[in-house]
C-alpha cells in the first residue's frame, strides 16, 4: 500500500510536493543564490566603470544665399559614416591621453531623419563610453575638431573657404569704413573750428565797421560845425562887403565930383594947387584900398561859400556812407554770421548725429559679418559636450540583482533536476544497461 502511494506521488507533481522538494534542497538554493549575489558584487568590483559623453552636432553653415540665409552642404549620412568609420583617430591619437590606446575609441553616431529632410536640417547625436569623464569628454571634443580640421583642409576651393575669405574681406572693408568715419569726425571738428574762426573774423569786421561808423559820424559832426562856421563867416563877410561897396560907391562919387570941380575952377595959387593934388591922391588911395577890400571880401565870400558847399557835399557823402555801413552791418554781416552759424549747426549735426549713426550701422554690419564668419564651420555644435557624473556601466545594483535572481531560479531548477535524478536513478541506470 505504501509503495503504491510512493509511485503515485512520483508520477504527479503537486505544490506541496514541490515545496517539499525545495525544502529538502534549501541549502543548495541558498548557496547558489548567495553565489549569484557574490558574483554580481564581484562583477561590479572587477569591471571598470564607464562614463558616457554625449554631444549633438549638425552639418555647419558653409555659405549664405543672396538673402543672407545660411546654406549647409554636408549630408547627415556622410557625417554619421565618418564617425562610425573611425576616421577621427588620426587626429585624436595625437592627444597625450590616447598614447597607450591601440585602437580608436568607439563613437556611435545616429540621427532620426524627418520626412521633410533638408541637408543639414537634422541633428546627429554622438556618444562615447570611457573610463573617466575627462577621457569621454576629450574623445568627443577631439573627434569633432578632427572632422572640422579635415573638412577645412580638403575644402580650400569650396564655398566654405570662399565664404570665409569673402567675410573677412568684408570685415576689413567695414573696419576701414569705421576708420574713415573717425577721419570724417576729425574733419568735421576742424571745419567747425574754422567756421568759428570765420565767425570771429565777422565779429572783428563788425567792430571795424563800428569804428568806421563812429569816425564817419564824428567827421560829419565836425563838418557840420565847419559848415556852420563857414556860413557865419560868409554872412559876416557879405555884410562887410556890402558896406565896403557902399563906401566905395560914395568914394567914387566924391572923386567924380571933386574932379568936376577941379576941372571947372582953375586956381592960380600954387599952394592951393598942391593941396588939391594931395587931397586927390589921398582920396584915390582910399578908393584903391576900398577896392582891394571889396575884392578881398568878394574872394573870401566865394571861397567860404565853395568850402561850405564842399563840406555839405562831403557831409551828404558821409551820411550815405554811414547808411551803407549800417546797411552792411544789418544785412551783409548779419547774413554772413547767420550763414556761418548755419554751417556750424550743420557740422555739429553731422558730428553728433550723422557720423555716430553711420559708425553704429557700420559696427552692426561688422558684427553681423563677424558672427557669420564665426558660424562658418563644417560641423556645428548644438550645445556643449555633456558627461554623466556617475558611471553608466557597470550598474552594480542591477547586475547584483539580476545575477541573484538568476542564481535563485537556477538553484530551483538544479534542485528539481537533482530530485528527478535521485528518484529515477534506477530507471536511468536500467536504461543505460
Amino acid at each position: 500500500m505504501q509503495g503504491n502511494q510512493d509511485e503515485h506521488d512520483s508520477g504527479m507533481i503537486t505544490i506541496p510536493g514541490l515545496l517539499n522538494i525545495f525544502y529538502r534542497g534549501r541549502m543548495a538554493i541558498v548557496g547558489l543564490t548567495l553565489l549569484g549575489l557574490v558574483m554580481g558584487i564581484a562583477y561590479g568590483i572587477i569591471v571598470k566603470p564607464l562614463y558616457r559623453a554625449t554631444a549633438q552636432v549638425r552639418p555647419g553653415v558653409v555659405s549664405y544665399n543672396p538673402d543672407g540665409y545660411p546654406l549647409r552642404e554636408w549630408a547627415l549620412d556622410d557625417v554619421v559614416t565618418w564617425f562610425d568609420s573611425g576616421m577621427y583617430w588620426k587626429n585624436v591619437k595625437q592627444n597625450s591621453l590616447f598614447e597607450d590606446a591601440e585602437s580608436a575609441p568607439l563613437i556611435r553616431a545616429s540621427f532620426v531623419p524627418s520626412l521633410d529632410f533638408r541637408g543639414g536640417g537634422n541633428v546627429v547625436t554622438l556618444t562615447n563610453l570611457a573610463q573617466s569623464p575627462e577621457l569621454a569628454w576629450v574623445t568627443l571634443n577631439e573627434a569633432i575638431n578632427a572632422f572640422n580640421q579635415q573638412a577645412l583642409a580638403d575644402s580650400l576651393g569650396s564655398s566654405l573657404y570662399r565664404t570665409v575669405r569673402r567675410g573677412r574681406l568684408t570685415m576689413m572693408q567695414l573696419e576701414r569704413d569705421i576708420e574713415q568715419v573717425d577721419a570724417k569726425e576729425d574733419r568735421a571738428a576742424l571745419s567747425i573750428a574754422e567756421q568759428r574762426r570765420e565767425l570771429t573774423i565777422v565779429e572783428l569786421e563788425k567792430e571795424g565797421l563800428e569804428l568806421d561808423l563812429k569816425a564817419r559820424e564824428a567827421e560829419v559832426v565836425w563838418m557840420r560845425e565847419a559848415v556852420t562856421m563857414s556860413r557865419t563867416d560868409v554872412s559876416s563877410a557879405r555884410e562887410r562887403l556890402i558896406e565896403a561897396e557902399k563906401m566905395l560907391a560914395v568914394a567914387v562919387d566924391h572923386e567924380k565930383s571933386a574932379d568936376g570941380t577941379a576941372t571947372g575952377v582953375v586956381s592960380n595959387d600954387p599952394v592951393s594947387e598942391v593941396l588939391k593934388q594931395s587931397a586927390t591922391r589921398e582920396q584915390a588911395g582910399r578908393v584903391g584900398q576900398l577896392l582891394l577890400t571889396v575884392n578881398g571880401l568878394s574872394a573870401f565870400v566865394s571861397r567860404s561859400t565853395v568850402r561850405a558847399d564842399s563840406l555839405e557835399a562831403q557831409i551828404i557823402a558821409n551820411e550815405l556812407e554811414v547808411q551803407r555801413i549800417r546797411l552792411m552791418q544789418d544785412v551783409s554781416l548779419t547774413k554772413k554770421r547767420a550763414d556761418i552759424e548755419q554751417k556750424i549747426s550743420d557740422l555739429e549735426i553731422v558730428l553728433n548725429k550723422d557720423l555716430p549713426h553711420e559708425r553704429t550701422v557700420l559696427k552692426s554690419e561688422l558684427e553681423i559679418e563677424r558672427v557669420k564668419v564665426d558660424v562658418i564651420s563644417p560641423l556645428e555644435r548644438v550645445g556643449s559636450v555633456s558627461v554623466t557624473s556617475n558611471p553608466v556601466r557597470p550598474r552594480k545594483q542591477r547586475a547584483a540583482t539580476i545575477l541573484t535572481i538568476l542564481a535563485f531560479f537556477g538553484s530551483l531548477f538544479v534542485v528539481l533536476v537533482w530530485e528527478y535524478l535521485r528518484n529515477n536513478r534506477a530507471a536511468i541506470m536500467a536504461s543505460r544497461k
